[in-house]
């Protein structure tokens, strides 16, 4: 009866682990599945290999790889393992969808739009302001301009008496310029003048004195200022007759009604030159007359020639142009020598010679070079 027993537990026994077997055989044939798997695989993003501790691997000519690998290296995307449910969640990182990224477009288009229009109003700004900025140093430096000039006329008040012994005589002193060059004007009224009725009567070393002084009053008052390192010039005016004046140009004076010089010079010229339709053309029926037009800075000459009692010519055209050139040379030479120590001294000499019937026909020199208004 006993061993009846043993041998039921036992058969039992048995065909309960074959029953268990064969259930897990059953459900491990729906999960797993034996493959063939080959490694070496890699991947690039960007030229750059992605690398992590699970490799992709090539099962059956189809690529498996590692999905968070993949997901990681994009950088945005969110991937997590539900292990209950068995999925794979795979989200959007907060910002990064298509309507995210043009919401965050247009919003730095309208703050690029708003700096712009705040440039603009910054920069209309800044160029009213230099403009503000402009018009106060124009008015400062009109208003130091005026502060001189009452300072000048101050000083001068007296000059009528002090430089030319007539008290009558009211002078007023204007300025005008800027950093660079200034230029005065000393008028001189004689309305009330006790013994001198215009400029012309005034000694011209007196004059020089007076101008001498202006020049360094102003070098005075404007030191320290603004101007302080202007060129200064200037002239003094009769009040009455413009025509009469004395120019300053920084080193020397220039007298309106010194003619007399020009003319001197001129009678020196037509008489050293008298014979010179000979001496240069071997013609002495050519007449030859020299005029003198100019100031300090510039003089220029005309010569006419009379061709009338030529001899063998009967225009200018019929001279030979070297003949001409050595006379015309030979002209602006005495001129030269004839200025040396006057107030023309350093004047530029430019001229022409012209025939005196036939003023289309001419000889210019500019300073250099001779042009002929024909060609031989």
């Amino acid at each position: 009866m006993n061993n009846f027993r043993r041998r039921l537990f036992l058969i039992a026994a048995v065909l309960l682990i074959l029953t268990t077997c064969a259930i897990s055989a059953v459900n491990g044939a729906t999960t797993l599945q034996t493959i063939k798997a080959y490694s070496g695989v890699k991947i690039l993003y960007n030229d750059k290999e992605l690398t992590g501790a699970k490799q992709p691997y090539l099962i059956n000519d189809s690529t498996y790889v590692p999905l968070r690998l993949l997901i990681e290296s994009f950088g945005d995307k969110s991937i997590n393992w539900d292990p209950v449910n068995y999925r794979v969640i795979i989200n959007d990182l907060q910002g990064t969808t298509e309507a995210d990224l043009r919401s965050q477009l247009a919003q730095k288009d309208a703050e690029i739009a708003s700096l712009k229009s705040s440039n603009a109003s910054l920069s209309a700004r800044v160029v009213n302001l230099e403009t503000q900025i402009a018009q106060l140093d124009d008015c400062n430096s009109d208003s130091n301009l005026s502060d001189i000039e009452d300072e000048l006329d101050d000083a001068f008040k007296d000059a009528g008496d002090e430089y030319f012994n007539d008290e009558g005589i009211s002078v007023d002193v204007s300025l005008d310029g800027d950093e660079d060059e200034l230029e005065y004007k000393a008028n001189l009224d004689f309305d009330d003048a006790d013994y001198n009725d215009d400029l012309t009567e005034l000694a011209q070393t007196d004059l020089k004195t007076f101008l001498r002084d202006v020049k360094s009053e102003i070098n005075d008052e404007i030191d320290g200022t603004e101007f302080e390192g202007a060129d200064i010039t200037g002239k003094v005016v009769d009040d009455n007759n413009s025509s009469y004046y004395v120019r300053y140009n920084g080193t020397s004076y220039t007298f309106s009604w010194d003619g007399s010089s020009l003319s001197d010079i001129e009678d020196t010229l037509n008489n050293y030159f008298e014979d010179a339709g000979y001496d240069y053309f071997d013609d002495d029926g050519i007449v030859v007359d020299i005029s003198l037009d100019g100031d300090e800075d510039d003089l220029e000459y005309e010569i006419t020639l009379d061709f009338d009692d030529a001899d063998n010519n009967n225009y200018l055209t019929d001279l030979s142009q070297s003949d001409l050139r050595t006379f015309l040379n030979a002209v602006k030479s005495k001129i030269n020598n004839e200025i040396d120590g006057t107030d023309f001294e350093d004047a530029d000499i430019t001229g022409k010679a012209v025939d005196n019937d036939n003023s289309s026909y001419y000889v210019r020199y500019n300073g250099s070079s001779y042009t002929f208004s024909w060609s031989e």
